[in-house]
């Protein structure tokens, strides 16, 4: 019986895409309708903040608090369009998935994909408990002075409490308080959903792949240790170059795969990666030398949490696919090659000098994505947030 991938280790992906109607199959009207009803909540929370400038003096400090929250909510715009115009891509990656799924037949290779997958799942949870209990502490955090006061029976006046978000609704914020507040409270909601949604089945397909590149090593781990090859023939040689080939087959498919991922979403990444950075430094600078009060320097952490954990978790993923890649022609390394036919050992020899190159997942041809390239994006904003730190002293003296 066929198992269809999508169902045993993408169904978890496939709710929360749906939520927020990214999911590729099935496009109705209704769900179109849907997607532009994000789309029109996430950019028009963006602008409300822009339009702080028109109705403030401008200041460093206010260019700051409102460019720290502003960007940070660009990230889920960015991410919600290059899901929605890639969508052809998750479909188109998804049925290669499949197909090569019911290629395997070996049950020790079904167990490896089954284990990636839980894996996957298992991230996809975690990820996803995250980011609901992040979007239900921001919506209390404006009503959490009145549930205090009821249970620790404190006086709180009437006063409306707010989210320290620089906004502008060009109305009586008083009067429509509870408008604005639903505003807000279903931005951070669907802008957590949307980043759970697409980081996770980046971060599950991925992991897919590794679980082809592991296939991979395997195969040639188990060529040269058959029994079968232990008695000299031609019939034992052609099944030791069938097995050869059958690895680095699907080797290949697996960086077809990769190179897919990577051509749809540098941009996107590239992109992420600008904002991300400086979203970090102008959130960190708010935190340390803006926070006055509890609630305005809650926003700025959780602010960067996030961004730190995306940032690690890209890193992540991508130095995991590159030493997946890599440990393939580790195992030929290891293998006993001066055991084999003569035009076997070309063959490893020809895979040898293939294994020389590093494979490596470049953003817009300058920023490898590694663990590395995470420290020295993490060292980077804070070298910003030291230099506006110095800029806001040199203005202080002035």
């Amino acid at each position: 019986m066929t198992i269809c991938v999508v169902d045993q280790h993408f169904s978890l992906n496939k709710i929360l895409l749906r939520a927020v109607a990214l999911w590729p199959y099935r496009r109705t009207k209704l769900i179109d309708f849907h997607l532009f009803l994000v789309l029109v909540i996430l950019i028009s929370f963006i602008l409300v903040q822009l339009t702080t400038f028109l109705t403030t003096e401008w200041t460093s400090d206010v260019a700051i608090k409102i460019l720290s929250s502003a960007l940070y909510s660009t990230i889920y715009v960015v991410k919600y369009n290059s899901f929605w115009f890639n969508a052809n891509t998750i479909r188109c990656l998804f049925e290669k998935f499949q197909y090569i799924y019911d290629e395997l037949t070996d049950d020790s290779e079904i167990a490896i994909i089954k284990e990636y997958g839980h894996e996957a799942k298992r991230f996809t949870i975690l990820m996803s408990l995250s980011g609901v209990f992040s979007s239900i502490t921001m919506c209390l955090l404006p009503i959490f002075p009145r549930i205090l006061g009821i249970f620790m029976s404190i006086n709180v006046s009437e006063e409306h409490f707010m989210i320290h978000i620089p906004r502008e609704y060009f109305i009586d914020q008083e009067k429509y308080y509870y408008c604005i507040l639903l505003h807000m409270d279903v931005s951070f909601f669907m802008g957590a959903m949307i980043l759970v949604a697409t980081g996770t089945l980046i971060f599950s397909c991925i992991k897919y792949i590794c679980g082809l590149f592991r296939i991979a090593s395997c195969r040639i781990d188990q060529t040269v240790e058959c029994p079968m090859f232990q008695s000299a023939g031609l019939s034992k040689d052609f099944i030791l170059y069938k097995k050869i080939v059958h690895a680095i087959d699907i080797h290949r498919k697996a960086i077809e795969l990769c190179d897919m991922l990577k051509s749809n979403f540098v941009g996107t990444c590239f992109l992420l990666v600008l904002v991300g950075v400086i979203s970090l430094s102008l959130n960190l600078y708010g935190a340390m030398m803006l926070g006055s009060a509890t609630e305005e320097y809650l926003v700025y952490v959780k602010c960067m949490l996030v961004i730190l954990i995306y940032m690690f978790v890209g890193n992540y993923i991508g130095q995991e696919i590159a030493d997946h890649h890599n440990h393939m022609f580790i195992s030929i390394y290891n293998i006993k090659w001066y055991v084999t036919p003569l035009y076997i050992q070309r063959i490893i020899l020809f895979l040898l000098q293939r294994g020389t190159r590093n494979f490596q997942i470049v953003v817009g041809g300058l920023f490898v994505v590694s663990m590395e390239s995470a420290t020295m994006l993490l060292s980077t904003s804070i070298s910003y947030f030291t230099v506006l730190h110095s800029i806001q002293q040199n203005d202080v003296t002035k």
